[in-house]
């Protein structure tokens, strides 16, 4: 049977984390010798936050006289909060939809992977089947959009074509959700960008995987893929027009400087704007043999760039940096703390402090994973605060969001 904690009113002097402290209580004792500190007392009252932030430049434990505390509630058998900040159901509950989103995810890209198969042994694919496929990714950006964007960040070197079509389907539809579109629009607008670069089954791997500069005549094979697109779907089953449209189109510019065809910002449909910024996007943050991947922000920093340039549709560009936020899910992060951390999922009202699962320690090393959500913790076991320093690549630390996945239940407790 659980017991309300027993409020202090007789033990003089109480252990505490420095990140417990408040205004008001009066340290009598420190972690180390009062020599080693700059304080010119022994015992003092703190009496603002700043108070508390010199504290925790040289402290991670004080002791506090309660008798000369000022009317500060203490519980002695309170118990330090938890490593997790998250409740079991809230993390069950996010499990799950990132579990069914893995699966849509599995499904979506050996999908994929079998109509590169039948195209490379001249059979033609079955759009029907492709936009079935595409109805669960829609119901699960339309239900938790968080989720899927997580498992769009896992990235599978073997399958580079079929990844890169799953990851396009669900930047395009995510956006395209933002923008309001019904679940019927976001069904074609998801085919369509599941089906864009299809084209590429025509390009030789050996192209495709070249490390160095490409010569000038590779440039145009591999700019064929367009047309090459286009031709595959309009000789496939149960066409839909709008994925030729954007198979075709996605590489133009809306300055009319892009390829095929040199079309302009008038010429092209919504649908092929919107998988033009999420193909770019996915292309930026994903590792290629002539380079490495960038990260989330410097990726909206080139994206931006493209839009002030018109070669991206701009108020696209601008709403698909909203709908992904500074660190989107799946993103590896820094925290003040010197820990790395992988990025779960936003909180609403508090874009810039996520839910985070910890993986790395201040050193850098592996840790056991631990889950917090920022905006229940504004400060570090020293009191300081608590935030996102910078952004990194998962390669910068080996991480691989699939692994660490399967650990977020087992990281509660």
């Amino acid at each position: 049977m659980d017991h309300p904690p027993r409020k202090v009113d007789y033990v003089e002097k109480v252990k505490l984390r420095v990140g417990e402290l408040r205004p008001g209580m009066f340290v009598c004792e420190l972690d180390r010798p009062w020599l080693e500190t700059p304080f010119l007392f022994q015992g003092f009252e703190i009496r603002s936050e700043d108070d508390i932030e010199v504290v925790a430049r040289h402290c991670e434990y004080v002791y506090i006289d309660l008798l000369r505390t000022r009317r500060v509630e203490i519980s002695l058998d309170a118990a330090p909060p938890p490593r997790s900040y998250m409740s079991r159901e809230a993390i069950s509950a996010y499990e799950k939809e990132v579990e069914v989103a893995d699966n849509a995810r599995r499904q979506t890209t050996q999908l994929v992977k079998n109509f590169v198969d039948e195209v490379r042994f001249g059979k033609s694919v079955d759009i029907l089947v492709a936009k079935s496929a595409v109805a669960e990714c829609v119901s699960n950006v339309i239900r938790n959009p968080e989720s899927m964007l997580f498992v769009a960040r896992m990235r599978d070197t073997d399958a580079l074509i079929s990844q890169h079509a799953f990851n396009v389907c669900t930047f395009s539809v995510v956006l395209g959700h933002y923008m309001g579109l019904d679940a019927k629009q976001l069904e074609n607008l998801g085919t369509c960008g599941l089906l864009h670069d299809i084209g590429k089954v025509a390009i030789p791997a050996a192209i495709l995987n070249k490390r160095g500069k490409l010569a000038p005549e590779e440039v145009t094979v591999v700019r064929n893929h367009a047309e090459q697109g286009r031709n595959i779907l309009m000789s496939g089953r149960n066409v839909f027009s709008g994925t030729v449209d954007v198979a075709y189109g996605h590489h133009e510019h809306m300055d009319g400087s892009g390829y095929p065809r040199g079309l302009q910002d008038h010429q092209l449909n919504l649908n092929c704007k919107i998988v033009a910024v999420a193909d770019r996007y996915d292309a930026l943050v994903s590792q290629r043999p002539f380079r490495p991947a960038y990260n989330h922000l410097d990726a909206i920093r080139l994206l931006n760039q493209m839009a002030t340039g018109r070669q991206l549709d701009h108020s696209l560009t601008a709403g698909f940096v909203a709908c992904m936020g500074a660190y989107p899910p799946g993103t590896v992060v820094e925290l003040s703390t010197g820990e790395i951390a992988i990025v779960l999922q936003a909180n609403p009202k508090q874009r810039l402090r996520p839910q985070i699962m910890v993986v790395r320690n201040a050193a850098g090393a592996s840790c056991k994973e631990s889950l917090v959500d920022m905006a229940l913790k504004e400060v570090d076991d020293k009191g300081r605060p608590y935030k996102i320093k910078t952004v990194h690549r998962a390669e910068d630390f080996g991480i691989d969001l699939e692994k660490h996945r399967h650990a977020i239940l087992n990281a509660f407790g």
